[in-house]
């Protein structure tokens, strides 16, 4: 593959291509571990604790609609706790993507 070629395929757009996918499982990965670190009493906050990625995948959330989660956030920082437990799990998607885009770039 000439410098060229290799040139052409490292864009934007082929790296994009794997971004969201990879946030989506990051911030699964991280509600997974955060929802356990839930204190419950009715179970209604574990239950809404839910995942949204920006178009584009560039930023991911993790959260809830729950208008007491802040207060019990900050007694209980789950959220917080979740996303430091899936860290090295979200370290490991980084590099699977990694290695997809040099997987494709390569082809």
């Amino acid at each position: 593959m000439t410098p060229e070629e290799l040139a052409s395929k490292l864009t934007p757009a082929a790296f994009q291509a794997l971004l969201e996918p990879f946030m989506q499982r990051a911030t699964l990965l991280a509600l997974r571990e955060s929802q356990p670190e839930t204190p419950v009493d009715t179970g209604t906050l574990r239950r809404s604790e839910t995942t949204r990625v920006e178009a584009g995948g560039l930023r991911g959330f993790v959260g809830t609609n729950v208008e007491y989660a802040p207060f019990v956030h900050k007694r209980v920082p789950f959220f917080a706790r979740g996303i430091e437990a899936a860290t090295p799990a979200i370290e490991v998607e980084a590099q699977k993507i990694g290695a997809a885009f040099f997987a494709q770039v390569a082809k």
